[in-house]
């Protein structure tokens, strides 16, 4: 099975986190992401709104997350050059939290990745290899760490 099938397969299943649950508050740029994905499933996005909105992915519930993050992967998978800032986005949002930074933020963090799957958590770290290995990643020391954090070896 080839990444982007991994990717598919493992969030087939994920339910719509509802409209009500996409961001983690009420802010000015959580109401554009929230306006941006609710009543939408993560296939109907393009790679233009995805870079329009990338801040998405700091923002979202962990449900949400969990349910659009295949749009993510899956338009930039291979689109390395073309994505630019993105595949960094997702690699850094699963570093492990650092000592001393804001705990709301790194309990939001770590909830995001206890509600992944083990499937799920195999998809991204595909994902995340792929993007290691194509020259192009903007801190590859950071995709390292997010893919030791993903398969349980960091913190």
């Amino acid at each position: 099975m080839n990444t982007r099938e991994a990717i598919e397969s493992a969030f087939a299943g994920v339910a719509y986190p509802g409209d009500d649950n996409i961001t983690v508050c009420n802010c000015a740029d959580c109401r554009r992401v929230t306006g941006c994905f609710r009543g939408t499933t993560w296939r109907d996005h393009s790679l233009e709104q995805l870079q329009q909105h990338q801040i998405a992915i700091a923002l979202f519930t962990p449900e949400a997350l969990q349910y659009f993050l295949p749009a993510f992967l899956l338009r930039t998978l291979g689109a390395w050059e073309d994505t630019c800032l993105l595949p960094f986005l997702i690699a850094q949002h699963f570093l492990m939290p650092k000592p001393g930074g804001d705990p709301v933020r790194q309990q939001a963090r770590l909830r995001c990745l206890a509600i992944l799957t083990p499937g799920q958590r195999q998809a991204l770290v595909a994902y995340l290899r792929e993007y290691a290995a194509s020259g192009t990643a903007l801190a590859p020391e950071n995709v390292t760490q997010a893919i030791a954090h993903l398969e349980g070896r960091a913190g």
